[in-house]
């Protein structure tokens, strides 16, 4: 999963469609905070469920200023509300993310290999795309950071891209992967839904869920703590 962005509804009934899913380990690639109005609550419940997180954009402007003053627009202005919200203990568990984890076969990064959590991979060339490859050695490497559902594939010395939606996708064990997973909480493609994705080591196996939650609740939230209106329409119809 990826990109829950202070959305505690959203986290919550993601958390809820895994216990119904055959999932022995759940991680996410970053920004936890930002944009929604529970930095606190997803943040407690990532620390006490254990949940492996890598470090975001986002998450690393809370405690950088040099990165928060290079985000634009609703993004500053969310972080800078966020900062009047986030806790101690909050803060501190972003401060200690790691930028990347390697898990077995899998490399997780926010937005690009091997480590970088800022840069975003839509606005590469194909062959910048291509060299990524070469900046991990697992088999694959998932992101999130544009919010876009996505895989991309060297065939033929040729970057292949494709946008992927709800549903079971079959990967090949000889191909080396980028998979972005999504967003949980802040949708960018007009989906109003959660998004995260389970993978099957043993069918090598994508398998993209949608998840429905109280959206209104959050949007009430967002208005309510004077975050930008934009942030209450990425999530659906006010």
């Amino acid at each position: 999963m990826s990109d829950v962005h202070g959305n505690i509804e959203a986290l919550l009934e993601v958390l809820k469609n895994i216990e119904s899913q055959s999932v022995d380990k759940i991680i996410c690639t970053g920004d936890l905070v930002g944009y929604g109005p529970y930095p606190n609550e997803v943040v407690d419940l990532f620390i006490d469920q254990k949940i492996s997180s890598t470090l975001g954009n986002h998450d690393v402007a809370t405690f950088d200023m040099e990165l928060l003053n290079d985000l634009g627009g609703i993004a500053h202005e969310s972080i800078m509300i966020t900062l009047g919200i986030l806790g101690k203990e909050e803060l501190n568990y972003l401060k200690k993310l790691p930028r990347s984890i390697t898990c077995g076969n899998f490399q997780f990064v926010h937005a690009s290999p091997p480590d970088n959590v800022r840069g975003y991979i839509t606005r590469k060339g194909a062959n910048e795309i291509i060299y990524l490859f070469s900046q991990f050695n697992s088999k694959i490497c998932f992101i999130g950071h544009t919010h876009l559902l996505a895989k991309y594939y060297v065939e033929n010395s040729e970057l292949k891209y494709e946008s992927i939606g709800e549903g079971r996708i079959e990967l090949d064990k000889n191909t080396k992967y980028i998979i972005n997973v999504g967003s949980v909480g802040q949708p960018r493609d007009g989906i109003y839904k959660a998004k995260y994705v389970i993978f099957d080591e043993n069918s090598w196996s994508l398998e993209v869920k949608y998840v429905d939650y109280d959206i209104k609740k959050v949007q009430n939230k967002i208005l309510e703590l004077g975050f930008p209106k934009k942030n209450a329409e990425f999530l659906g119809p006010i």
